[in-house]
């Protein structure tokens, strides 16, 4: 009587890590994780202080810790929810067109970095505010006028106002 045992290999677990990996939450819980030590150790470089008086670092410090925590759960439950289950990847973007959507975003974030020295913080906040709402959230042109001119009128008085935020005063001067 003769067994035979089969051994696959390392190659089994790696096709099942990667399909393992093309599961959204794990793959945001790791990124989430490097990004969190990352603002965790550079953070440490900066005076922490105490509550009282707190130094540079300590709101990154806590910002990372928490995140720290929240993405290594994210992480824990997603490689545990996989165990057991058929390993059928989800997609990473469900939705059609979420792909394009988060590009169009990014490039209105790096829009509005550029355009806020040119024009000024409300003007600029009103822009960009108006080109998430039209074009991202997919509103009608008078809604999207409204809340955008509503957002930028009270973020100029939350931070210019009644915060006395200081912010960098438009080339372009009307």
């Amino acid at each position: 009587m003769t067994v035979t045992a089969s051994y696959e290999g390392p190659c089994v677990f790696m096709k099942q890590w990667r399909l393992a990996l093309k599961n959204r939450d794990l793959i945001s819980g790791i990124i989430l994780l490097v990004v969190g030590a990352a603002v965790f150790l550079k953070s440490l470089s900066y005076p922490i202080g105490t509550f009282r008086t707190p130094g540079a670092g300590l709101f990154p410090l806590i910002a990372s810790i928490l995140l720290l925590s929240l993405s290594a759960i994210l992480t824990l439950q997603a490689f545990l929810s996989r165990k057991g289950k058929g390993l059928a990847p989800a997609p990473f973007f469900p939705e059609k067109g979420a792909s394009r959507r988060i590009l169009l975003g990014f490039a209105g974030l790096v829009g509005y970095r550029y355009l806020l020295p040119v024009v000024g913080f409300a003007p600029s906040t009103g822009i960009f505010i108006l080109f998430l709402i039209k074009f991202l959230g997919g509103y009608g042109w008078k809604a999207s006028i409204f809340f955008s001119v509503v957002t930028a009128v009270i973020a100029y008085y939350l931070f210019q106002v009644w915060l006395k935020i200081p912010m960098p005063l438009p080339i372009l001067r009307f």
